[in-house]
Formats: structure tokens, C-alpha cells, sequence
């Protein structure tokens, strides 16, 4: 959601007439919106000065993420790891023992 001038406008409006609306439009039901509520219970004043920041952070960030830079929208658990067996060495076949009795085929006959 890109933001405008008129986007802020209504935010910094709505964020003086209650706080906590505010609040709910940039986060969403998430920490942000709950102290607010907080503050706000507390006292109109630290209500409305947590909703104005939460409108300048939110257009702050939007003018750096213009600017070239990137954001990360990935999600937060890693992929398992493809199966990859460890590289086996080669198995060399031990030297079978001659079995007795049996003829050596490999020597040339006596003459």
C-alpha cells in the first residue's frame, strides 16, 4: 500500500479523534494497537503522541523502501534442507583366500 498525502492526512485526523483507530489501520490486531490502548487508557495524550509516531514511522519506512531499498516478505521458518546422503568411499573387496583344492589355473605347468 503506497502512502500519499492524503493518506496521512486522514490517519493523523482519525489518530486525533481516537488513537487507538489509528493505530488499528496501521498494524492491523497486533503489540502496536494493544499499547496504544494502553497508553491511551492511561491518558489522551501519550495515546495520540504513540498513534502519531506509528503514522510517521509508517511514512518514513515507505519513503526509504522507495528509494531503492528492499524488503524482506519472506517467511520466518526455513525450509527443511534437501536429503543429501554424505558421500560414501569406495568399498574395495577384500582379496578372497584360493580355496584348497582347487587348481591354479594362473601358473604355466611344470614341463
Amino acid at each position: 500500500m503506497e502512502s500519499n498525502g492524503a493518506d496521512d492526512c486522514v490517519l493523523i485526523f482519525v489518530a486525533v479523534i481516537f488513537p487507538p483507530a489509528a493505530a488499528a489501520f496501521i498494524s492491523g490486531c497486533g503489540c502496536d494497537l494493544f499499547v496504544n490502548i494502553l497508553l491511551t487508557l492511561l491518558g489522551y495524550l501519550p495515546g495520540l503522541i504513540h498513534a502519531l509516531w506509528l503514522v510517521l514511522r509508517r511514512t518514513n519506512g515507505q519513503g526509504r523502501r522507495a528509494r531503492g531499498s528492499y524488503r524482506y516478505t519472506g517467511a520466518a521458518t526455513q525450509a527443511p534442507a534437501p536429503e543429501q546422503s554424505a558421500p560414501q568411499p569406495p568399498q574395495q573387496s577384500a582379496p578372497q583366500p584360493p580355496e584348497y583344492g582347487a587348481t591354479n589355473t594362473n601358473q604355466p605347468s611344470a614341463p
